[in-house]
């Protein structure tokens, strides 16, 4: 018997390449040429010192630091009414602040967002560090209002919030379990 004749081995390359297909989606496309380009002006709420500090960060040559990402994640955790160090928590534990993090399940970027939940919270490149961290704050806010507590709002970012009301609490799977216990650990400064 061949490798290949196996079920279970066929449903891992497909699903490898579906997740593949998913990336590839995402991927940033080649700049089109135009016949005078002119320098395009980055708009930015940013003063013009931070955005020379941040001039590589979205060059794709290496992941961010948290240090560079701590403007976003701080604009987007106010605008979403969320305290910016559990934002920092869930990117450490989504994705290890890994902007190109892509999960087994297909899960994609620092935030680590589903492509459908990227698609409804209007993110287009979930690679982007602040598209992602956008998205991924406003969804967290969702829960937050959804739930009213910290804990279900973090397991429903992790298993999604059917999954918290159907057990009307935190999911009785370990993995959600153990994320939450992460995301606290790591919000209250404890590696």
């Amino acid at each position: 018997m061949k490798l290949d004749d196996l079920e279970s081995y066929q449903r891992i390359v497909s699903r490898m390449e579906e997740i593949k297909g998913i990336t590839e989606r995402f991927q940033p496309k080649p700049p089109v040429q135009e016949t005078n380009p002119e320098p395009k002006k980055i708009e930015s709420p940013f003063s013009q010192e931070l955005e020379a500090r941040m001039g590589g960060l979205f060059s794709g040559e290496s992941d961010p630091t948290p240090a560079e990402l701590s403007p976003i994640i701080e604009r987007e955790s106010f605008r979403n009414h969320l305290d910016p160090n559990l934002v920092k928590s869930v990117i450490k534990a989504e994705s290890g602040f890994k902007a190109n993090a892509v999960s087994p399940k297909g899960a994609i970027g620092l935030m680590q967002l589903m492509p459908g939940t990227a698609d409804i919270l209007g993110v287009e490149n979930p690679f982007d560090p602040e598209e992602n961290i956008a998205g991924g704050t406003k969804f967290l806010a969702d829960m937050m209002k959804k739930f009213g507590n910290t804990d279900m709002a973090i397991a429903a970012y992790n298993a999604g919030p059917g999954a918290v009301q159907k057990y009307d609490g935190i999911p009785p799977y370990k993995e959600t379990k153990d994320y939450v216990k992460k995301v606290n650990r790591f919000w209250k400064g404890e590696n």
